[in-house]
């Protein structure tokens, strides 16, 4: 027995029609219950029972207007979930790899907890320093690091106001920025031109540059960067290609992740 004779053996068949007539909707384009009857070849009075159960769930809506069909908040739902569920680590390791081997440089993942970074992932360059602290798994503060600032810059601003005033920010450098509305407007310069770059303001010696990584809502999700010796990557703003690389990367994964401008 093949596979299709398989699958096609332990079909329900009123599963079968239900999701035929949820991928015929899914076009966007409202019908009446004859034309979807018509359109996957399904006596009227069936796709009726099909549409009543799937408007009793919310997956349908029908316009009373109109009498059209279209599809309803729960599909929306569910897309929502599926999109939520996908691995963030699987769909940026192959971006950083390329980014790794590009550069020699090393990499990072990190997403936002508590106004703090959380590493996913960290692939060693060919120039890998020992001095860099981060490690998969590990934590860093937001308001001083590339990562960090690039999540920062898209969180609101009235709340990443209130948590450093409440809290106070530390000096970790010379460099660290320790004023709130310094900070403010530093991450509104962020937002502008799209990433952000940490200038020893974490570790001396370390320079980084980091762009957001957007969900299928729009929501920055996570950040990737690029981090090195501050003699070799402080000119990074000069850098076009350096920052058309990681730029590049973020919006491939802002892709895989359902984002589309």
């Amino acid at each position: 027995m093949d596979v299709q004779n398989k699958n096609t053996r332990y079909n329900i068949r009123v599963v079968d029609r239900t999701l035929k007539l949820l991928k015929l909707l899914a076009d966007g384009k409202p019908r009446t219950l004859t034309k979807i009857s018509r359109e996957i070849s399904i006596n009227s009075s069936t796709v009726f029972r099909i549409l009543a159960t799937l408007s009793s769930h919310n997956f349908i809506q029908k316009n009373d207007n109109t009498g059209e069909y279209k599809l309803g908040l729960s599909c929306l739902e569910m897309a929502g979930a599926f999109l939520r569920s996908i691995d963030i680590r699987q769909q940026a390791l192959p971006e950083l790899e390329k980014i790794r081997d590009l550069t020699s440089e090393t990499v990072h993942l990190g997403i936002l907890d508590q106004m703090e970074v959380v590493y996913l992932e960290k692939l060693q360059g060919l120039h890998a320093i020992g001095l860099m602290s981060s490690r998969v798994g590990g934590r860093s503060p937001a308001q001083c690091t590339g990562l960090g600032k690039a999540m920062l810059a898209y969180q609101d601003q009235e709340k990443v106001r209130a948590y450093f005033e409440e809290n106070g920010m530390k000096e970790y450098t010379k460099k660290t920025i320790t004023d709130v509305d310094a900070l403010i407007d530093h991450l509104d310069q962020i937002r502008d031109q799209g990433y952000a770059i940490d200038d020893e303001e974490h570790e001396n010696g370390v320079h980084c540059v980091a762009v957001p990584i957007f969900n299928f809502s729009g929501s920055v999700v996570a950040a990737i960067s690029i981090s090195g010796p501050s003699e070799r990557l402080a000119p990074i703003g000069q850098s076009q290609t350096l920052l058309d690389w990681i730029q590049e990367a973020g919006a491939e994964i802002s892709k895989k992740m359902g984002y589309s401008v």
